[in-house]
């Protein structure tokens, strides 16, 4: 029994993309659109109106299609081509905003912040290591 307690399991490395405590780090489950390929932790994503599928916020929208800002994903992940998949997100919480991910050449908006504010999620520059 002994032997398990100092077995070494892994590493972490702090990333500093979760920079407070307040608002609470909250995580929830989400539908990551098909043919959304390799995502990295830390992406914001924005939400369909059509499907509730959720995509890189920034991401050209389909025709009678809204995207609005929705939460940040948890963990890197690669979405298949043929279907969508189901994922954790944050759904709250106090992230770098010099550590986010966005869609290429995509800025975020003053009315993404304010729709994530809604969420409870909030962003300040922090340092990092």
């Amino acid at each position: 029994m002994t032997t398990e307690l100092l077995k070494k399991l892994g590493n972490v490395e702090a990333d500093n993309l979760v920079v407070g405590t307040v608002p609470a780090l909250r995580v929830g489950s989400a539908l990551l659109r098909k043919n959304s390929g390799e995502l990295k932790r830390g992406t914001v994503l924005a939400k369909s109106s059509v499907d509730g599928t959720l995509v890189i916020l920034g991401t050209k929208a389909a025709t009678d299609e809204k995207l609005e800002a929705y939460g940040i994903l948890t963990d890197d992940i690669t979405v298949p081509a043929n279907e969508d998949v189901h994922m954790t997100i944050y759904i709250s919480g106090k992230f770098n905003s010099n550590k986010i991910i966005l869609a290429a050449g995509y800025t975020m908006t003053e009315a993404d912040k304010d729709t994530l504010r809604k969420y409870g999620i909030e962003f300040t520059a922090a340092a990092t290591i």
